[in-house]
């Protein structure tokens, strides 16, 4: 009995821990990303806007190279996978479509305000899109000792 106490609660203090590690990985990214698109919408500093952009792909880069494992088998680590994907995907698309609409008129705030939801309308339709294909659930490893 106090094994499968120990068990327990060792799972839900990993399952906390998974939790509260997708939560930061999914709101520090989203949050760059939006600071990024409204940094162009409003034409701030273009070197403002490129610090920002770097910002984002290095700390994409860094946290995916600290929790791979966590990317790779638990089935939170590939909900965050596919949605950071869904988002950079989403991120291309508008800039994309802003860029498109740009050379014909001027992008006013009421515009702006589109592309952002857009923008989070994108997100969502590529990550159902993706997800079934990226999300596969934990997957057990067997750890081999030498």
């Amino acid at each position: 009995m106090a094994r499968n106490r120990k068990y327990i609660s060792s799972d839900a203090a990993e399952e906390k821990k998974d939790l509260r590690r997708q939560e930061c990985i999914f709101l520090g990214t989203f949050m760059l990303m939006i600071v990024l698109l409204v940094s162009l919408y409003i034409r701030i500093n273009l070197i403002l806007s490129g610090g920002i952009a770097a910002i984002l792909v290095i700390s994409t880069v860094v946290l995916y190279i600290k929790y791979k494992a966590f990317y790779k088998l638990r089935d939170r680590g590939q909900r965050t996978w596919c949605v950071i994907v869904s988002m950079y995907s989403s991120l291309i698309l508008t800039l994309g479509c802003a860029y498109y609409f740009m050379l014909d008129a001027t992008l006013t705030e009421e515009y702006a305000l589109v592309f952002l939801f857009g923008y989070m309308f994108f997100v969502y339709m590529v990550y159902r899109t993706l997800s079934p294909t990226m999300v596969v659930g934990n997957k057990r490893q067997r750890i081999h000792k030498s």
